[in-house]
């Protein structure tokens, strides 16, 4: 029997990109406005699920303003490109983060994967439901 996955197209809310600002910077990005055009994310069955289109999450990780930072789209599809696997996006930048205090204060947010798995590789993700209580969080770009 196949392991049991935990995302499945039906369930996606959006994919969350996340970035460590020890290992890459956030004032180039913050700067621009926008998150870099293109994340490494790993060579799995989650990889297989991306498609242009669906929403994508920026999260910040190791900040003291930890959380989402931008909210936008994904623009194409993954692809390799030197050695790992990339996948473009389109992450307009919020004035202010959501931060994950504010996030994990709410029911039915504070079982995200990003607060329960935190090192686990890009792409995570939220589901339906959760991105249904994010969204009316989410400040304008």
């Amino acid at each position: 029997m196949p392991p049991e996955r935990s995302v499945t197209l039906e369930a996606l809310g959006a994919w969350v990109i996340k970035c460590n600002p020890r290992k890459t910077s956030l004032s180039p990005m913050c700067a621009a406005g926008e998150a870099k055009p293109s994340w490494c994310i790993a060579d799995n069955y989650r990889s297989r699920l991306i498609r242009p289109g669906q929403r994508v999450l920026f999260w910040v990780s190791a900040h003291p303003r930890r959380g989402i930072w931008g909210a936008g789209r994904i623009t194409g599809d993954p692809s390799v490109a030197d050695g790992q696997l990339h996948v473009p996006v389109r992450i307009p930048l919020f004035a202010e983060p959501l931060t994950a205090a504010t996030l994990s204060a709410l029911p039915g947010l504070c079982s995200m994967e990003v607060f329960r798995s935190p090192q686990q590789a890009n792409p995570s993700w939220v589901n339906a439901r959760e991105l249904a209580l994010i969204e009316p969080l989410l400040p304008s770009a």
